[in-house]
This record gives structure tokens, C-alpha cells and sequence, in this order.
């Protein structure tokens, strides 16, 4: 539009001042051959960045979905145990330089596998499906939720001293205890055993020590007697 528009101003403004009809058709048709070469050349640039943008978006589309692949589980769409790693390191960084308190709740399904047994995986994959949105659902914007592997999930909850965990713990212990899960036609309950310990009360570079704590507390809620919640100060 801008091309025609000023074409035309230039097609009507020469006649005012060129009066023999030769000339006057010369530039006109240099005026048009112009404004042809422009609108091509436009043309070559429009197409070039348009292009440029198209591959930058699918590029970030590819980068998004290998990141997704790398660093969240395809069942729930929590971080993995890749990313937790991760996010463990960054936040050990804070806690040996400000001396803040983390705390680390491990929670393991009681008696999945007679669940899949009973109903079949599709069933309990649904459950662990559901039971990821209600811990997404009932954590803080600074908490992290994340699927350890099978049944087993880890809360990652920064300035968080293990009193509070523990008593956090103990709200999503009843809060799962009372829900019912559906999945089509089948309802059931589940419980789950917890285990809560500090990132402070460790000292190593083995990411691995940071879950030993938990692990331990979590293993006692299951050796007394499961749909418990231990803390790792009481099993050291």
C-alpha cells in the first residue's frame, strides 16, 4: 500500500511540472519500474525474517520438548529425579551460605503393587496421575514436587525447618488418607508412609546422602506399620 500510494503521488506530481509527453511517460515507467524492484526487494526481506522466525520458534518447540523428555516425568509431568538433582544442588548452595533450613519429605504409596495387581497398571497409573495434582495442588510456590521413581515421591521445601515439615507432612497424610480416587467405574483409598529429614544435618557432595535420611524415616513409617510419618532425627 505504501508502494502504490506513493507511486500515484509520484505519477500525478511529475505531470505538474513536465509537460512533454515523453518524458513524462519515461519516468513514469522508470517511477514504476522502481517501485517494482522495491516491493521485490521488500518482498526477499519479509520472506527472509519470516523464515528466520518460523525455525526460531520450532527450534525453541524442539528445545522445550527435549527439556521436557530430559527433566520431567512423561506420567505426571513432575521433575524427575534429573531435574530434583538439580534443583538439590542450587538450593544445598543456599543453605551452606545463608544457613537457612531445607527440609526433604520422601512418601511412598502403601501397597501399590496390590493395587496394579487388583485393578492393573492403567488404574495405577491413574492413581499416582491424581495423587501428583493433590501434592501439586497443596505445596507452596517455592516447594518442589517431585516423582523419585515408581511410587515414591519427594517434596523439596525450602526455609522449612523439619518441625514444619513434619507437620506438613502429617496434613498431606490425612488428606490422602480421605480421598477417593475414581478411575472410571473403580473408587478406592490409599494411604501413604512418609519420612522427613533436614538437608542441614548433612554434610557430603553425594547428592544420594541427601535422601539416605528420608529414605531411613520413610522405611520406619513402613516397619510400623505404614500411613505414618517419621522424622530422621528419631531414626539416627
Amino acid at each position: 500500500m505504501i508502494y502504490v500510494a506513493s507511486y500515484m503521488a509520484y505519477y500525478y506530481s511529475i505531470a505538474l511540472t513536465i509537460t512533454d509527453q515523453q518524458i513524462l511517460l519515461s519516468n513514469r515507467v522508470n517511477g514504476i519500474t522502481a517501485v517494482g524492484v522495491g516491493f521485490l526487494l521488500s518482498f526477499i526481506i519479509w520472506h527472509y525474517n519470516y523464515t528466520n522466525i518460523i525455525q526460531k520458534r520450532r527450534i525453541e518447540s524442539q528445545q522445550k520438548q527435549l527439556e521436557q523428555m530430559a527433566y520431567y516425568d512423561p506420567l505426571t509431568d513432575l521433575p524427575n529425579r534429573r531435574l530434583l538433582e538439580k534443583l538439590i544442588k542450587r538450593e544445598l548452595a543456599s543453605v551452606q551460605r545463608y544457613g537457612q533450613e531445607t527440609v526433604i519429605i520422601m512418601l511412598d504409596v502403601d501397597d501399590f503393587k496390590l493395587i496394579n495387581d487388583t485393578y492393573g497398571h492403567q488404574v495405577g497409573d491413574s492413581i499416582l496421575m491424581q495423587l501428583a495434582d493433590l501434592l501439586q495442588n497443596n505445596v507452596r510456590e517455592t516447594d518442589t514436587v517431585a516423582r523419585f521413581g515408581g511410587e515414591e515421591f519427594i517434596i523439596l521445601m525450602p526455609n522449612t525447618s523439619v518441625e514444619e515439615g513434619y507437620s506438613f507432612a502429617e496434613r498431606i497424610r490425612k488428606t490422602i488418607m480421605e480421598k477417593v480416587f475414581s478411575v472410571g467405574s473403580v473408587t478406592l483409598q490409599i494411604t501413604s508412609s512418609f519420612g522427613v529429614s533436614s538437608m542441614g544435618d548433612i554434610n557430603s557432595q553425594n547428592l544420594e546422602d541427601y535422601y539416605l535420611l528420608a529414605d531411613r524415616a520413610l522405611y520406619l513409617a513402613k516397619q510400623s506399620g505404614k500411613n505414618r510419618v517419621e522424622k530422621a532425627q528419631e531414626v539416627c
